[in-house]
């Protein structure tokens, strides 16, 4: 969707749920203040309270956003359904445009690996494989190695024991990095009025947790891979 651009000057507020850190950054041209917590799938009890934290760090109020930015996943599906609907009400609340960023493209753009392929868990035993230009997928136990098919990658939230300490040590960087990524990508977008729409933007469901029905009627446009 393309519209004007920002609404004011004034800096961007962006969240990612989806992994198990709440990743909270405010900006603009550079980071004013982020918080990020450790919360495993505990994503709700924090958010609200990180937000209030960074904008009284940076001296900043909702009323003097430019915009908001929101990771949209693949990753969990309780963390991604508490950062979409936080961020879409605050955007609708305030008038302010909203872009939702892919969290795999920020998770590279973070830790400067553009043809990595993410890693993450998914639930106890499967993961998300996410790779450059590629909807997600959902891989099952010991079938990892075979979908990578040789490809770099980058593993977050996983210990060095499912695909080694490097694939590890890329994905702790790209966390570390993942706020300033976030509001890079998001000011970018943002300036260009490449935005999304409040009411239709739905994070990268890759797949709903079991027992979850899912029909045309409810949630036909998540991709249930189960």
């Amino acid at each position: 969707m393309s519209a004007p651009g920002m609404s004011a000057p004034g800096p961007i507020l962006a969240l990612d749920t989806s992994t198990r850190s709440s990743v909270v950054a405010l900006g603009h041209e550079a980071v004013l203040a982020v918080s990020v917590l450790a919360v495993q799938h505990r994503h709700g009890a924090h958010l609200l309270e990180q937000i209030d934290e960074v904008l009284a760090a940076a001296g900043v109020t909702l009323a003097e956003l430019g915009g908001l930015a929101v990771g949209t996943g693949p990753g969990s599906f309780s963390g991604l359904r508490v950062g979409l609907a936080t961020a879409k009400t605050v955007a609708y609340a305030r008038g302010l445009p909203l872009v939702g960023i892919r969290s795999s493209d920020a998770l590279r753009h973070a830790g400067g690996q553009p043809e990595a392929v993410v890693v993450l868990p998914a639930g106890a035993h499967d993961h998300y494989l996410s790779a450059p230009d590629a909807d997600p997928v959902l891989v099952a136990p010991g079938e990892l190695v075979a979908a990578l098919a040789g490809r770099d990658a980058m593993a977050v939230d996983l210990p060095a024991d499912v695909l080694g300490e490097g694939a590890a040590s890329l994905g702790q960087a790209a966390l570390a990095a993942l706020p300033g990524a976030l509001l890079a990508l998001a000011r970018s977008r943002l300036l260009a009025g490449d935005l999304d729409d409040v009411a239709e933007l739905t994070p990268a469901y890759v797949a709903l947790p079991r027992g979850v029905r899912r029909g045309a009627e409810d949630l036909g446009w998540s991709p249930d891979l189960r």
